[in-house]
């Protein structure tokens, strides 16, 4: 029988300490979320409500709101700014012609280029914290995650990359890698492009036996990416092969988290190596659900209330004591200052994560 981790996971929320503030997190999908909005009472099924997070930015406005929520914080869901109040918005939804400098704003970046239009930053690659206003999070593990089904056993024959084809780096879509996967007998799944299927097939690892992830990436464009692809491997009871991206590199802690590739002959000796000792396998789906413990909802939950009532709350305090002259002149001021760094920011990050070096090469050009 398959579970939803997520439901598990959901029935019993942890309660954690109370804020010292009130937070408001900024949602600009008004459509999808109007429900959610107009009040503040969660709905006692969130089970569907988890799985209309679907954009980035879901994830990072309606999806930690209903997380705290239920852990009875002091947490809301808007649609813009709230005058004098510490806000949270996704770094997409940030925008020059809203003039929010009128609010205490804290920007998600998660794997965007490094938002200026705001007093703090919540990350989730510590290469990305620069200075002490930038605050490293663990990523929300998948919420409506399926678990591989343990009746599978050990065996190794669908090997599967959670993720859009043109993201798998090139030496993974030549025919060569296929082919040399059918000598093992394994079947190589890649999620659809479908944007109608694509997300609930990310969530779908009841048949996955191995969780490759090797990205068509620059090395910039890795440094803000979360270890997500591993947390939800360790969660679904599946061994990973992955490539040496820093997110990965930075929570290994022994060599049964994952087994790191640099090519094609090597994902294939990892593979062979699971298919040759089954005790490999066991002990690296049992690490798995060892470390995991460390990313679920309930830990993740605690690093967002632990930085919003320190850091955050801090921040805000001194804020809140500028003068008057400092609100009305200063800051609208600091804000045009920012706007353009914001967009230097913007442009450099473009560029980077389309030029540059790839780990595993680039596609090549057609003449």
């Amino acid at each position: 029988m398959t579970i939803s981790i997520s439901r598990l996971s959901l029935s019993v929320p942890e309660q954690l300490e109370q804020l010292p503030y009130p937070v408001y997190f900024v949602c600009k999908n008004v459509a999808r979320w109007q429900e959610l909005m107009a009040s503040d009472r969660l709905p006692e099924d969130l089970e569907p409500w988890f799985e209309r997070s679907l954009s980035t930015s879901d994830i990072w406005s309606a999806q930690p709101y209903m997380s705290l929520r239920q852990r009875g914080l002091d947490v809301h869901l808007v649609p813009d700014y709230m005058p004098g109040q510490i806000c949270i918005i996704p770094s997409d939804d940030l925008r020059s012609e809203d003039r929010a400098f009128n609010s205490y704003v804290v920007a998600c970046q998660y794997d965007r280029a490094r938002p200026e239009l705001c007093e703090q930053r919540l990350v989730i690659n510590e290469l990305n914290i620069l200075n002490d206003t930038d605050h490293y999070l663990s990523h929300w593990p998948q919420p409506n995650l399926l678990p591989r089904n343990p009746q599978r056993g050990t065996r190794v024959e669908n090997l599967v990359f959670k993720g859009m084809e043109r993201n798998l780096a090139y030496p993974f879509r030549r025919p060569e890698f296929a082919e040399s996967l059918q000598q093992l007998g394994i079947r190589f799944v890649v999620s659809p492009d479908d944007s109608a299927t694509q997300f609930q097939d990310w969530a779908d690892y009841t048949q996955a036996d191995v969780v490759l992830a090797v990205r068509n990436n620059t090395t910039y464009d890795l440094t803000v990416k979360p270890a997500l692809k591993l947390i939800n491997a360790w969660l679904s009871g599946c061994p990973a092969i992955l490539g040496p991206e820093p997110a990965y590199q930075a929570i290994r802690q022994s060599e049964l988290d994952y087994i790191e590739v640099r090519s094609v002959e090597e994902v294939i000796d990892a593979l062979k190596r699971l298919q040759n000792d089954p005790d490999l396998y066991d002990a690296m789906v049992e690490n798995g659900f060892k470390r995991v413990q460390d990313f679920n909802a309930d830990r993740v939950a605690l690093q967002w209330r632990n930085v919003l009532a320190g850091p955050i709350a801090q921040g805000y305090e001194r804020w809140c004591k500028q003068s008057p002259l400092q609100q009305k002149i200063g800051r609208p001021i600091q804000f045009l200052l920012r706007r353009r760094r914001h967009s230097r920011s913007f442009a450099y990050h473009m560029h980077h994560i389309h030029q540059g070096e790839r780990l595993f090469g680039d596609e090549p050009t057609l003449p």
